[in-house]
C-alpha cells in the first residue's frame, strides 16, 4: 500500500553554518499554534493529500507568516491525520486561510472529510535543525503533576534545545501545553531522521536521564506513532542573518520597519542620499518582496532601480517578471504598477533612486499573490 502523509514542502534557506534554530515570533508576537485532526471517511485519506499537495501545498511556501505544517498518518489508523500548524499570530493565520488554494483544499475535500478538530496550543520550546528531511514521526501526550508543570517545561527546554544542537539524527523537537482547562496537558511532536536515529537518541546518556527525572512528574503518558513521512524542515521562523549573506559594501541600514506593511517578508533600509537626489539602498531576505506599487507624478517622477548584489525580480503590471542581477539597471516610469523584490533562495540589494517630477505621490497597492510569486524561478 502506498503511504500518504501530509508534509507541505518548504525551501530550506541555510544562510550560515549553524545547525540549529528556533521558531520565534518577531516583535513580540504571539505565536499561533494547533493541532489539527483531519478524520477522512474509510480509504479516503490518500485522496486527500493529493488534494492538498495540489492546491493548499503551492501557497504556503510563500506565505511569510505560515512558519510549518508537519504532519503525518496514525500508524493505528490512516485514515486521521494530526497536521502541527506554526503561524506567526492569529493574522498571519487567517491568511493562510483566505488564499486560494485553501479555499479549494476545503471545497475538494468536503465530500471525504469525516471530522475535524484542534487543540490550541501554547509554546513551550520549537527546535529544529535548519533544514533536513524527516522519516520518523513520533508524538507524545504528557498529563503533568500541576505542582511540577513549571520544572517540567524547564527540564524540557534545556533537553529539546541540547539534543537539536548536539545529536545529529535528531531534527525537530516542539512542545507546547494544551491552551484552557487542560494546560497541565503538554505535547510533544519529534522528528527524527529515521528510527535508528530516534533508537539512538532513546538510548542516549542524556536521554535517560532526562526521563529519569521527568517520569515522577507525570501523572501518564500515551505516545502516538506514526506511519512513515516525509516531513521537510521549514526554514520559516529562522532569524536570517545579513552579516552572513555576503551583501555589497552599502550599508544594510535599519529594519525597514516604517514601510514593513507593504512588504512580504523582512526588508533594510540604508539612506545613502537625501540631498539634490534622493538614494536608498533597499535589501530584502530571501523572498521578500514589496506590494503592488505606483510612482505618481504629473510631470516627471518614477524610480530608478541599480541592481548591487543577489537575485531578485521586477514586474509591471500586465507583463512577465524579469530577472534582476548585479549590473542591472530598471527604469520605473512614473503611473505604471509595479513590484521588486528578492528570489526565494537568494539575498537581494538594489538602489532605489528617485527621479525628480511634479506632484508626485506613492500609491500602495495589493500584495504580489502567492501563486503568481511560486512560479518565479
Amino acid at each position: 500500500m502506498r503511504i500518504f502523509a501530509l508534509a507541505l514542502l518548504f525551501a530550506a534557506i541555510v544562510v550560515n553554518s549553524a545547525s540549529a534554530h528556533m521558531i520565534y515570533a518577531p516583535d513580540n508576537k504571539i505565536l499561533k499554534i494547533h493541532v489539527a485532526l483531519l478524520q477522512a471517511k474509510p480509504g479516503k485519506m490518500s485522496e486527500m493529500a493529493a488534494i492538498s499537495s495540489r492546491t493548499v501545498a503551492k501557497f504556503t511556501p510563500y506565505e511569510s507568516g505560515s512558519y510549518a505544517l508537519y504532519g503525518a498518518l496514525d500508524k493505528n489508523n490512516p485514515d486521521l491525520m494530526r497536521i502541527l500548524e506554526i503561524y506567526e499570530n492569529e493574522d498571519a493565520y487567517q491568511v493562510h486561510r483566505s488564499s486560494e488554494g485553501f479555499k479549494n483544499f476545503i471545497r475538494e475535500r468536503e465530500n471525504i472529510l469525516e471530522s475535524l478538530n484542534f487543540i490550541e496550543i501554547e509554546p513551550i520550546i520549537l527546535q529544529q535543525k535548519s533544514n533536513g528531511v524527516g522519516h520518523d514521526y513520533v508524538m507524545n501526550i504528557f498529563d503533568v503533576r500541576s505542582d511540577k508543570l513549571d520544572e517540567f517545561k524547564n527540564l524540557m527546554t534545556q533537553e529539546f534545545t541540547r539534543a537539536i544542537e548536539q545529536e545529529p539524527g535528531v531534527l525537530g523537537l516542539f512542545a507546547g501545553n494544551e491552551k484552557g482547562g487542560k494546560s497541565y496537558r503538554v505535547y510533544t511532536f519529534e522528528i527524527y531522521e529515521n528510527q535508528e536515529s530516534k533508537r539512538k537518541y532513546f538510548d542516549s546518556e542524556n536521554y535517560i536521564n532526562y526521563r529519569k527525572k521527568i517520569d515522577s512528574f507525570m501523572t501518564e503518558q500515551k505516545e502516538i506513532n506514526n506511519m512513515p513521512a516525509n516531513v521537510n524542515l521549514s526554514a520559516k521562523g529562522l532569524h536570517l542573518d545579513p552579516s552572513q549573506a555576503n551583501l555589497s559594501a552599502f550599508p544594510l541600514g535599519n529594519p525597514n520597519d516604517a514601510y514593513a506593511q507593504y512588504f512580504d517578508g523582512k526588508s533594510y533600509l540604508a539612506i545613502l542620499s537625501s540631498e539634490q537626489v534622493f538614494i536608498a539602498n533597499v535589501t530584502f531576505e530571501p523572498g521578500c518582496r514589496n506590494h503592488w506599487h505606483i510612482h505618481h507624478a504629473k510631470t516627471g517622477g518614477g524610480q530608478i532601480l541599480v541592481v548591487v548584489n543577489g537575485r531578485g525580480y521586477y514586474q509591471e503590471w500586465g507583463k512577465e517578471a524579469q530577472e534582476l542581477k548585479p549590473g542591472d539597471v530598471v527604469n520605473i516610469p512614473a503611473n505604471v504598477k509595479h513590484w521588486h523584490g528578492a528570489a526565494k533562495d537568494s539575498w537581494f540589494q538594489h538602489l532605489a533612486i528617485e527621479v525628480a517630477g511634479e506632484e508626485t505621490s506613492n500609491e500602495w497597492c495589493e500584495p504580489v499573490s502567492p501563486e503568481e510569486y511560486s512560479r518565479l524561478k
